[in-house]
């Protein structure tokens, strides 16, 4: 078999990427070039390249002379005719929404710094979904599109975000393009004095660690697979490089869950009577309560409870009860070692078959399932394959 050599460069350092592009290099002993700083390298010959493409025309341009297989990493440049293999961004838009959406969010905004087309599709994926589920388009909130804003001006583009939600309505979801900008959006909210996540949850995008678990709230994100993109991506390059045609178009990566963590680890209303009923169950989620437990708890009979909860929410009572303890299930699967007995024991499931059986109806799969599947998702084994466009 050809050991075949490949020049790797990107438009910026993307470490997962290169994780990816590094297993499926080691697995075909491809001889491999990395590109220092985005520096192009002279006098290189190869047989193929793995590229991302954005604005540096000094890279377009070589990329271009080179006339050998190329696979780009990017969504950022469709004008530019090479395979490609990227990130599902209008899935993960999907995605973001769907999780806020379930916590009970309502009102909602998307808010990116710039504003190029994966910015674009993660925006127009999450409006597309919130609207479809709520009748509410969420506020774009877009610093590039500004007129005279500068990505770097940090004061104005914290002066202006902290306007721009203070006119919003709580309680708010922010899905943000990336972990980076969703950082921005929670200082602005602790400087301005909104209650992380009951007022305002932000969620973040690339489940950054070094980012999300070390801000005073930490942060909830979507698992954009970079690894994958770029194992996926070298596996197509090793293809166009045997004389494989290219992909008619584009291949799109799916996201692989959400990293729950404090930012959006709470249900939303801004009726005072739901807010109420919500505490008091997540103060009792352990205790074997129900719909009579909570009307007695606020003070009103349990018919006109019921009717006020399927009036705000659309659910019931015990609905909403159900609703809660599966979101600390899933918490408590996800983070800790926990046998499900115990879990049910915590959650206030009468005993681990019950546990499981509602489980099963409400996620598809078992509990045991549920944790073996998020701990292969963030431990990142060796990727799936890849999907096609729809």
């Amino acid at each position: 078999m050809r050991n075949f050599h490949v020049l790797v460069l990107m438009d910026w350092y993307d470490h997962p990427m290169r994780v990816g592009i590094g297993r499926y290099a080691a697995e075909q002993n491809w001889y491999l070039t990395v590109s220092d700083g985005c520096r192009i390298p002279k006098g290189w010959s190869g047989d193929g390249m793995l590229v991302m493409l954005n604005a540096r025309a000094d890279i377009i341009r070589y990329v271009r002379h080179q006339q050998i297989p190329c696979v780009d990493f990017g969504a950022y440049r469709p004008d530019i005719p090479l395979a490609r293999v990227c990130g599902d961004h209008r899935l993960i838009g999907r995605v973001a929404a769907d999780h806020l959406l379930e916590r009970g969010y309502r009102q909602a905004a998307y808010f990116s710094t710039e504003a190029q087309r994966p910015q674009e599709l993660r925006g127009e994926g999450f409006a597309e979904r919130f609207a479809e589920q709520t009748g509410n388009a969420p506020r774009q909130l877009i610093w590039a599109d500004r007129p005279g804003s500068e990505v770097d001006d940090w004061q104005a583009l914290n002066r202006w975000l902290k306007r721009e939600l203070h006119a919003l309505p709580k309680p708010l979801a922010v899905f943000c393009f990336c972990d980076y900008d969703a950082a921005k959006a929670e200082t602005v909210c602790l400087e301005a004095g909104y209650p992380i996540p009951d007022d305002v949850a932000i969620l973040g995008v690339d489940n950054d660690e070094l980012v999300c678990e070390n801000l005073r709230v930490p942060l909830s994100s979507v698992r954009h697979d970079r690894v994958r993109v770029g194992y996926e991506g070298s596996a197509l390059l090793n293809k166009l490089m045997r004389g494989g045609p290219p992909p008619e178009e584009p291949l799109l990566i799916p996201p692989c869950g959400i990293e729950l963590r404090t930012s959006t680890d709470g249900f939303a209303t801004a009726d005072p009577l739901v807010r109420s009923v919500v505490q008091f169950f997540r103060q009792n989620l352990g205790r074997s309560i129900g719909v009579a437990d909570a009307a007695q708890a606020v003070g009103l009979q349990r018919y006109r409870l019921e009717e006020h909860f399927t009036r705000v929410l659309g659910q019931t009572v015990y609905a909403t009860l159900t609703r809660l303890r599966m979101f600390e299930v899933k918490r408590l699967l996800a983070l800790t070692d926990l046998p499900v007995k115990e879990i049910a024991d915590q959650t206030g499931f009468c005993h681990a078959q019950h546990l499981n059986n509602a489980f099963l109806r409400a996620e598809r799969c078992t509990p045991l399932a549920y944790r073996k599947r998020e701990r292969r998702q963030q431990s990142n084994p060796r990727p799936d394959r890849a999907r096609p466009c729809p």
